[in-house]
C-alpha cells in the first residue's frame, strides 16, 4: 500500500436564494448577465468542473477531466435541489463523479453530507442541530444512493454536541481546519500536547472521543496551502500547485502520511478563472506519481485509522478568528470591500432570528409527533407531489388523517423548514443588513411567521421588526434593519390571490408561473375569453392550491397588456357571467378590470422577476419591428444612398441597425454564404454605430452547438462539422465572443468515432475522408486536439 496520500476537498455550496413564498430564485442584477447568483456560479464553477481542459503545449484541449470524480466535495443541500431543477446535466454529471469515484476509491466516493441548511451549529438548539444533521443526511443518501460518510460542518464551526450528533447519525468523519484542534496524544496515552494556534500535524487523521461514548474522526487540513490556493496565486499554474502539495510530505519519517487541503469549491473557476483547469492539471500530475495515491478521506481512513486523538476547540469555525462571533457580533470579520462599515446590525439580526426560532419551536414540537418533523425531508426531496404527500402520510398517520388536518400538518412542517432556513449562515457572513443574504433570512423568518398566525395563531412580526429597529444599515438609503425589513422582505411575499394574478399575465405570453415551476404550488389556469398574442387580453378562473402547505383557492381572473408601462390584472373571488361579459366586451378592458375586481395589479406593482420574464418575451419583437421599418424605407435610403445625399441621424441608425440584424440570421441560418457573410460585415464595420457583438456572438455559439449536436447524432453526415467551421470563419470577422464550452465537449466526445472513420478513409472510402477532413477543420476551430 502507497504510504503517502493527497485528497484536495472542495466545499460546494449555494445559499437558498428562493423565494420562500414561491420556491424560485428572482432575478439578481448584481450576477448579469446571468439571471441570478446560482446561474452565474454554474457557469463559471460546477459545469467547468464537470469538464475541466487539460491543454497540450499547442493550447488545444488534449483531455477533459471531471474533477468531481478525483476529489473529495461537499454536496449541499440547498445548491443541489436548486441544480436538480435547473441544470439537470451538471446535476447528473456530479453524481456520475461520486458513481466513478466508487470505483477508483475502493468503494468510498467523492462526496460528503452537509448540514442541511448550512446553519452555524454551535449557535443552534439541540433539536435544530439534529434536524440539520439529519435533514442533511436524508437528502445526502436520496440523491446519491448511499449513506454518507462524512458532514462537512457549516464555516466548519463546531462543537461537541454537533459532533455526537452526527456519530449517532453514523458518520465517520468532519473536516476542520488546523486551529481547530486544542490537544492531541497516541490513543492509549494520559497527556495532552497543546497544539493551539494551527500548530496541529494536519497529515494524520484523529478520534475524537465524546461525551455519549460514541467517537468521530477529524481531519485537520493544511491550512497554510489552503489558504495559497483559495487567496494566493497558487492556481496559476497547475504543476505548481501539485509540486506544492507533494512537498509537503516528510519524507525522511516513513510513516503513512495524508497531505490534504479544504477551500470553497468556488474558488476554481468562480473565483479564480481557470482555477479548474489549474485543478485538472494538478490532479493529473498526482496520478502519474508512483510513489502517492490520489484518495478521498473514506478511503484513507479505512486503509490508516486513527492513530492519535484530539481535543477539538469548541466554537471555532474556519472564517471568523473569534470563533463563531461574525454570526452574531461586532467582530471585525468581514469582506472588507467597505472598510468604514460596523457590523452592529448583526447582534439585532441574530436576536431577531432566534426570537422566532423560540417561539415557534415548543408550538410546533407540541403539535406534531415525534420524529415527523426530521422524517418530513422526504416531502422537499420530492418537491410535495401529490405521491410524496400520500407516502408521508400513510407511513405517519397510518390511521388516518382529514383534509384540516393534513393541512394543518403540512403548514406546521413547512414552518420548520423555513424556521431552520432562516438560520442560514450566509445572513451575517457579509457586510450589511441589505446584502441579499441577510435580506433572504428574513424572508424566511417572514414566510415562518405568517405560517404560524395561520396555523398557530400566534403572531410575533410586530416584535420581530421592533429588534430590528436596533439594527444600524450602512446603506445610506435605509435608517435601520426594520426599514429594510419593510422595502425588501414585506415587498416579496404573496399570497394565493397574488399567485393567481401572476399566473393570469404569465398566461399572456404561454408561460408557466415560477410557483408551479417550482413543484411548491399547482396552478391550473381555465381562460375562455383569450385574444391572440397581438391583443393580449384574457379572462378567466384560475385555481391555485399551494403543495406544502395545502391551502387552495379559486379565483376569477384578468389581464390585459399593452406594454410594460400599461398592465391591468385583476384577481377576485369566483363571480362569473355578468361581470365576464362586462371585462371582455367593453371598450375599456383595462377600466373595466380596476372597476370590477376587488384586487387589481398595474405596472408598478410588478416584481422583478415578472418584469424580467416579459421583458424577455417582447425584446425580439422590437428588432423585427425596427427592421419591418428598414423594410418599409429600403427604396429609399437606397437612393439617398445613391445620390451622396447624407443620411439623417436615425435613417443611418436603422440602416446600421437592419444590417446587423441581417448578420444575426445569416448565423442563425448556418453561414450558408460565407462571402455574402464578409461583405455585410464590413458594411457594418464602416457603419458609426457599433452592432451588437455579445448578442452576434450568443448567436453564433448557438448554432454551433446545434451544429455539434447534429453531427454527433448524424456520424456520417459531414455537412454539420463543415457548418462549424464556416461560422467560427465569420465570427472571427468582428471578432466575435464565442462560448464553445459545450461545443467543445461534444468535439472531445467525437474523438473515437474520428479514429474509426480515418481507418475506414485510410482503406480509400472518399465519404470518409470528408468526413475526416471536415471533423479535423471543426476540432482546430473549437481549440481540440483529434488524436
Amino acid at each position: 500500500m502507497v504510504k503517502h496520500a493527497v485528497c484536495i476537498h472542495g466545499h460546494f455550496y449555494q445559499p437558498p436564494r428562493e423565494n420562500p413564498w414561491l420556491g424560485e430564485v428572482g432575478v439578481q442584477r448584481s450576477a448579469a448577465p446571468y439571471h441570478d447568483w446560482n446561474e452565474r456560479v454554474t457557469a463559471e464553477c460546477y459545469a467547468p468542473n464537470t469538464a475541466a481542459r487539460i491543454l497540450d503545449d499547442d493550447g488545444l484541449i488534449e483531455e477533459l477531466v471531471n474533477t468531481c470524480s478525483r476529489i473529495s466535495f461537499t454536496a449541499a443541500p440547498t445548491l443541489f435541489s436548486w441544480l436538480e431543477r435547473h441544470r439537470p446535466d451538471i446535476y447528473g454529471a456530479i453524481l456520475d463523479a461520486d458513481r466513478a469515484s466508487r470505483e477508483r476509491y475502493g468503494g468510498h466516493g467523492s462526496a460528503i453530507a452537509c448540514c442541511y441548511s448550512h446553519a452555524i451549529m454551535p449557535l443552534a438548539t439541540r433539536r435544530d442541530k439534529r434536524a440539520q444533521v439529519a435533514w442533511g443526511v436524508r437528502d445526502f443518501t436520496a440523491r446519491f444512493g448511499r449513506e454518507p460518510e462524512g458532514i462537512w460542518l457549516s464555516e466548519t464551526a463546531v462543537d461537541i454536541e454537533s459532533l455526537d450528533l452526527m456519530a449517532a447519525a453514523g458518520i465517520r468523519y468532519t473536516i476542520l481546519a488546523p486551529h481547530q484542534a486544542a490537544g492531541v496524544r497516541v490513543i492509549g496515552e494520559e497527556g495532552w500536547t497543546d497544539v493551539s494556534g494551527g500548530r496541529v500535524e494536519t497529515r494524520m487523521p484523529y478520534l475524537c472521543r465524546l461525551p455519549s461514548g460514541r467517537s468521530i474522526t477529524v481531519f485537520f487540513y493544511n491550512g497554510t496551502i489552503a489558504r495559497d490556493v483559495a487567496f494566493g496565486d497558487l492556481l496559476s499554474d497547475g504543476r505548481r500547485f501539485a509540486d506544492r502539495l507533494l512537498g509537503a510530505f516528510s519524507w525522511e519519517r516513513g510513516r503513512p502520511e495524508l497531505v490534504h487541503i479544504a477551500t470553497d469549491a468556488e474558488t476554481y473557476g468562480h473565483h479564480r478563472t481557470f482555477g479548474e483547469m489549474a485543478l485538472a492539471r494538478c490532479l493529473r500530475v498526482i496520478e502519474a506519481q508512483s510513489d502517492v495515491r490520489l484518495t478521498v478521506y473514506g478511503e484513507y481512513l479505512d486503509g490508516h485509522p486513527p492513530t492519535h486523538e484530539a481535543l477539538v476547540r469548541e466554537g471555532t469555525s474556519w472564517s471568523c478568528a473569534h470563533g463563531v462571533e461574525r454570526w452574531r457580533g461586532e467582530c471585525g470579520c468581514r469582506t472588507g470591500r467597505e472598510p468604514g462599515w460596523s457590523q452592529a446590525w448583526r447582534c439585532p439580526l441574530r436576536e431577531a432570528i432566534v426570537m422566532v426560532r423560540d417561539a415557534l419551536a415548543p408550538r410546533t414540537e407540541e403539535a406534531l409527533a415525534a420524529g415527523v418533523r426530521d422524517a418530513a425531508a422526504d416531502l422537499v426531496l420530492g418537491r410535495w407531489s401529490d405521491e410524496s404527500v400520500a407516502a408521508f402520510f400513510s407511513r405517519h398517520a397510518p390511521g388516518g388523517i382529514d383534509a384540516e388536518g393534513r393541512r394543518r400538518v403540512l403548514s406546521l412542517l413547512e414552518l420548520e423548514r423555513q424556521a431552520m432556513l432562516m438560520q442560514t449562515s450566509c445572513g451575517w457572513f457579509f457586510d450589511d443588513i441589505t446584502e441579499p443574504g441577510s435580506v433572504q433570512v428574513m424572508r424566511h423568518a417572514k414566510r415562518a411567521m405568517d405560517l404560524a398566525r395561520q396555523v398557530l395563531d400566534l403572531d410575533i412580526e410586530a416584535a420581530f421588526v421592533e429588534i430590528l429597529r436596533r439594527a444600524p444599515v450602512n446603506d445610506p438609503r435605509y435608517a435601520t434593519g426594520a426599514e429594510v425589513y419593510e422595502a425588501l422582505v414585506r415587498t416579496a411575499a404573496v399570497d394565493l390571490s397574488r399567485i393567481a394574478a401572476g399566473a393570469a399575465l404569465y398566461a399572456l405570453f404561454g408561460l408557466e408561473h415560477p410557483a408551479a415551476a417550482s413543484g411548491m404550488y399547482a396552478v391550473h389556469g381555465d381562460w375562455p375569453y383569450r385574444l391572440n398574442a397581438e391583443e393580449r387580453r384574457l379572462l378567466g378562473t384560475v385555481r391555485v392550491r399551494s403543495r406544502a402547505t395545502g391551502e387552495e383557492a379559486l379565483f376569477d381572473a384578468a389581464a390585459c397588456f399593452d406594454g410594460l408601462d400599461r398592465v391591468v390584472i385583476g384577481v377576485r373571488e369566483p363571480g362569473g357571467g355578468e361581470t365576464f361579459r362586462t371585462v371582455w366586451e367593453g371598450s375599456d378592458p383595462a377600466g373595466a378590470i380596476a372597476g370590477t375586481f376587488s384586487r387589481v395589479y398595474t405596472a408598478p406593482d410588478l416584481s422583478d422577476e415578472e418584469r424580467w420574464t416579459i421583458a424577455r418575451e417582447i425584446a425580439p419583437g422590437i428588432g423585427d419591428a425596427v427592421s419591418r421599418v428598414y423594410r418599409d424605407s429600403a427604396a429609399l435610403i437606397g437612393t439617398l444612398d445613391d445620390l451622396a445625399i447624407p443620411l439623417p441621424g436615425a435613417v443611418a441608425r436603422l440602416l446600421a441597425h437592419a444590417r446587423a440584424e441581417w448578420l444575426f440570421a445569416m448565423l442563425e441560418e448556418g453561414c450558408t454564404d460565407p462571402e455574402r457573410f464578409y461583405v455585410l460585415a464590413e458594411e457594418v464595420r464602416g457603419e458609426s454605430i457599433e452592432p451588437d457583438l455579445a448578442a452576434l456572438g450568443e448567436a453564433a455559439s448557438r448554432r454551433i452547438t446545434l451544429a455539434l449536436r447534429a453531427a454527433s447524432a448524424r456520424p456520417n453526415d459531414p455537412a454539420p462539422l463543415e457548418e462549424v467551421s464556416r461560422i467560427v470563419g465569420c465570427a472571427k470577422v468582428f471578432p466575435l465572443p464565442l462560448a464553445l464550452w459545450e461545443s467543445q465537449n461534444i468535439c472531445v466526445g467525437m474523438r473515437g468515432h474520428y479514429a474509426e472513420v480515418r481507418e475506414r478513409a485510410g482503406r480509400g472510402d472518399g465519404g470518409a475522408e470528408r468526413w475526416a477532413e471536415a471533423f479535423r477543420r471543426a476540432a482546430a476551430c473549437l481549440g481540440v486536439r483529434v488524436t
